[in-house]
């Protein structure tokens, strides 16, 4: 299982993707224009082999607008790992009692949305992508962001190395984590599941269910990244930058 794509939902997807671009040096690869089928739309920008997505409801019964009303502010919103077969993730997962919300189904692609109550919190899809002999390709190719995404590849992000969830009780969500991936907890670390590339995190938070607490990037000059944001205006404290409501912590 690898950690392939974040998604973040926002009221003001200009704006996010702005931070995005001025803060991390990235640049949008690919905007969907058949996502307007869940009523939005969207940015998909490449972190080194992994990618965020930025999206904003465009109709007032999307379900994320619903999610945004309910969280009051821009949040992180979805998680998508890439397996070797997305099928057999779905039979898997659907096994033990897991909805599936959504299904796509191409020559090229195949993906599963599972209802994020019952699946640790989280609105999580386990994408197979069929052009891919090797899944952990790093510059494999990937449907979401569109067939020319490594164009639009940066400088600096050099890969998405961790989310870090939150949640009143952290180690049972890790526990039901690493059962929804049939991937093991770290050994020495309860609280941190890593997966074949990319890892999940998990910390205490005060608030009811389960929460991005913050994403952890590689950069190869993370005090650049940081000192534009100090001098954007940005929310910067010691563990990283506050931008859609998720912090993203920057390490060498």
């Amino acid at each position: 299982m690898r950690l392939r794509q974040i998604a973040l939902a926002t009221s003001d997807l200009d704006a996010v993707t702005k931070a995005l671009e001025d803060v991390f040096g990235l640049r949008v690869a690919f905007r969907d224009p058949h996502i307007i089928h869940y009523g939005l739309k969207n940015a998909v920008l490449p972190v080194g082999s992994a990618f965020i997505e930025a999206l904003q409801p465009v109709h007032p019964d999307a379900s994320a607008a619903r999610f945004l009303a309910k969280r009051g502010d821009d949040a992180g919103y979805m998680l998508i790992f890439q397996a070797p077969d997305a099928a057999a993730e779905r039979a898997r997962v659907a096994a033990l009692g897991v909805r599936v919300v959504d299904d796509i189904d191409r020559p090229d692609y195949r993906a599963s949305h599972f209802h994020p109550a019952d699946f640790g919190g989280v609105l999580t899809s386990i994408d197979e992508q069929r052009t891919a002999a090797d899944y952990l390709e790093p510059l494999g190719d990937w449907w979401p962001a569109g067939p020319d995404w490594h164009a639009a590849l940066g400088e600096d992000v050099r890969e998405l190395v961790a989310v870090t969830l939150s949640s009143p009780d952290p180690a049972a969500l890790a526990e039901r984590w690493s059962t929804l991936l049939n991937a093991p907890l770290d050994s020495g670390d309860r609280l941190r599941l890593p997966l074949a590339k990319g890892e999940l995190r998990f910390v205490h938070g005060d608030e009811p269910g389960t929460r991005f607490h913050g994403v952890e990037l590689k950069l190869a000059r993370p005090a650049d990244a940081l000192g534009r944001a100090r001098a954007a205006g940005f929310d910067v404290d010691d563990e990283g930058v506050l931008i859609a409501g998720v912090r993203f912590m920057v390490v060498s």
